[in-house]
């Protein structure tokens, strides 16, 4: 797992799981589950993630009429990661909830978000179970998406450089590491 492995997975779950007030009307509840099997080159070696996931998705009505949905998502994933040449294996499970807690129209089909992910979203492990890493506690970002004008969630196209880090409670410290070189050195060097 490369750190583009590791973020997309959290920045993906917090642009689609987001969610509203409690009084919003829900269009569409899900629960869900799945295994996948992900692999990846972008840290200099083959990385390959079996994962294993499940939670409940929701979409949420938006305040303002036109503006995009709030989404939801609390949710749980396994992920066991081994690396080309190398005998070792690294485990990553993710427990943590997602949601909006404000949209608002920038320009044209582009909308600001400001969201929460609040749990363990990232707990690393070695082969033998010992802690490597652990982010926990709550985060609050902002970053911008452009909806294309539809309601196809799939279409939505993150702003780059929109993304911004606005509070950070609890522990986070695989946000201020290199993950390819934290991966690199397990698998390769330790």
């Amino acid at each position: 797992m490369t750190k583009k492995l590791l973020t997309a997975p959290a920045l993906a779950m917090l642009i689609l799981s987001m969610a509203g007030p409690a009084g919003a009307a829900s269009l569409e509840r899900e629960h869900y589950s799945g295994t996948d099997r992900v692999t990846d080159a972008s840290c200099g070696f083959l990385v390959t993630s079996d994962v294993e996931f499940s939670g409940v998705f929701m979409l949420k009505a938006p305040k303002n009429e036109g503006d995009p949905p709030r989404l939801f998502d609390n949710y749980e994933a396994h992920e066991t990661l081994t690396a080309e040449g190398s005998t070792r294996v690294l485990t990553i499970d993710h427990q943590a909830l997602y949601k909006d807690l404000h949209i608002t129209w920038v320009e044209g089909t582009v909308y600001q978000f400001v969201s929460m992910e609040a749990g363990q979203p990232v707990v690393v492990r070695d082969e033998e179970g010992k802690v490597l890493f652990r982010d926990r506690g709550l985060l609050r970002v902002t970053f911008q998406v452009d909806t294309k004008g539809d309601a196809d969630l799939e279409n939505d196209e993150f702003i780059e450089g929109s993304w911004e880090l606005l509070a950070e409670n609890g522990s986070h410290p695989l946000f201020f590491l290199d993950f390819c070189d934290v991966i690199e050195d397990y698998f390769y060097g330790g």
